[in-house]
């Protein structure tokens, strides 16, 4: 590729710590500021080095441009759309269920390569016995662990991408997408296509307007036993703060603008501003969920003021409703087997 960069030329890079912290569902893209494949690839080949279970290396991806493919829209569903109609790449992540028919000889090679070793109790023959019964454990199980693994891979490129300045966001797919996404791609009957990735340079702020809610930490994680809280040192928290791994929460100031102006600015109509007001996370209450209060319709004007519409001229198709993803598929004589 004529445009990989050296090293040198690559500039500054977040390390671990701020790229887990920066990280955010960018849901608002540039749609007409290319991605360097260069990066792509380095998203894929971090992919390719993430943890994976006995070896077992079955996580596959499929990369489409989207303004080379722009029949795309029949893979897509309906809660994806605005999203995928602005990134310029989009991946397709699957699992190949075949790996396991292999797993053997994979391990095998842990132990060519040293990776494992005997003290572990690891030998070849012991590996040749057992490891065939590998590929007999129920498919809840193997699915289970192949989806564990295809995480793993998503994680680390998600990491990478947002270390090399770019937004990226997981995005399901309804059964017929599925379907129509197996037909499209021509994908082996062992291939389990899992997630949607939108890839793009973020027309939002990169912080997303905030870290994203989360539960209290002393509800999610435990010392010796369920219900006895994970001791949260202050100390640990403020040096995570100072390596920018811990963010302020969202929403932050400014956050409503932006949001509605760039829905402004890609000319989708009024109806689709937000106009509720936005408020500190209730996670830590679930039992007090409330509905959010609305805005005025004043408010809601004021929120968009200085808006103007893209210099290109580019306009977001309104997300599509279900009823008229059925309708067309009822043209296009798209059955529920397709």
């Amino acid at each position: 590729m004529s445009d990989v960069p050296s090293a040198s030329e690559v500039g500054s890079i977040m390390d671990t710590f701020s790229s887990i912290g920066t990280r955010r569902s960018i849901r608002w893209y540039e749609p007409h500021k290319s991605v360097e494949k260069w990066k792509v690839q380095a998203m894929l080949e971090a992919a390719r080095l993430s943890p994976t279970a006995g070896n077992f290396n079955g996580q596959r991806a499929i990369v489409v441009y989207r303004d080379e493919d722009p029949e795309i829209w029949e893979f897509i569903s309906d809660w994806s759309q605005i999203t995928t109609q602005m990134a310029p790449v989009l991946i397709f992540w699957c699992y190949d269920m075949a790996n396991y028919d292999t797993m053997g000889q994979s391990i095998h090679d842990l132990l060519r390569t040293g990776a494992l070793d005997k003290a572990h109790g690891w030998e070849y023959d012991r590996v040749s016995r057992l490891f065939p019964l590998a590929a007999m454990l129920p498919d809840a199980v193997l699915h289970r662990l192949a989806a564990i693994d295809l995480g793993n891979a998503i994680q680390n490129a998600c990491l990478v991408a947002t270390s090399l300045g770019l937004g990226t966001c997981l995005n399901g797919a309804s059964g017929g997408a599925r379907r129509n996404t197996k037909a499209k791609f021509n994908l082996p009957d062992t291939y389990v296509f899992s997630w949607l990735m939108t890839v793009g340079y973020p027309a939002e702020s990169m912080d997303g307007g905030g870290a994203r809610s989360r539960p209290p930490f002393g509800t999610m994680f435990f010392e010796k036993q369920v219900g006895n809280a994970f001791p949260r040192d202050p100390e640990v928290v403020k040096l995570l703060e100072d390596l920018n791994m811990l963010q302020p929460a969202g929403p932050l100031p400014g956050r409503l603008e932006e949001i509605n102006k760039l829905t402004r600015r890609f000319g989708l109509g009024d109806e689709w501003l937000t106009d509720w007001q936005l408020e500190e996370s209730q996670l830590g209450d679930l039992a007090g969920d409330k509905k959010p209060a609305p805005l005025s319709a004043d408010a809601v004007q004021a929120s968009v003021a200085g808006a103007s519409a893209d210099p290109s001229g580019f306009t977001l198709k309104p997300t599509v409703k279900r009823e008229e993803i059925q309708k067309y598929r009822e043209e296009k004589g798209i059955g529920d087997a397709d």
